[in-house]
């Protein structure tokens, strides 16, 4: 695949996948016994953490791309809180696969809004996604 030649953010993904792998086991693990509040507060807490640590006097001038940030981070946490719902609620075998739908939705809307291309590779791609996802629900 030619786009993966020389991409230096393929180890971060990779990572990412993982992460997020990992994270979905031992969210349906808890989310049972610890009310779905407290989920979004640990979420938070180890965000906030994370990003401290992370920092170190890079944050810059705040300007409006800080305020789209803050959009991003209030939107994520949202969806998280309706996620800690869903999965402390149904199988996680269905509510992740569901939930991870999520690309198909920022896919559309790079497209509508950032003026990202579109190709038939891609709409398959998308399809396949959806696809999968029916296969894997209950």
């Amino acid at each position: 695949m030619k786009m993966l030649a020389g991409a230096t953010w393929l180890p971060q993904a990779l990572l990412a996948l993982a992460c997020w792998g990992l994270w979905g086991l031992l969210t349906k693990l808890a989310a049972g016994r610890v009310p779905w509040p407290s989920m979004l507060l640990a979420f938070g807490a180890c965000s906030v953490l994370l990003g401290l640590i992370s920092v170190r006097g890079e944050w810059g001038r705040a300007d409006a791309h800080h305020l789209v940030a803050l959009a991003a981070g209030f939107a994520g946490a949202l969806g998280f809180l309706f996620f800690y719902r869903a999965i402390a609620a149904g199988p996680a075998s269905t509510v992740i696969p569901i939930t991870s739908l999520y690309v198909v939705v920022a896919a559309g809307l790079a497209v509508a809004f950032l003026a990202e291309p579109v190709s038939l590779r891609k709409l398959l791609g998308i399809g396949l996604a959806m696809a999968a996802v029916c296969l894997l629900a209950e």
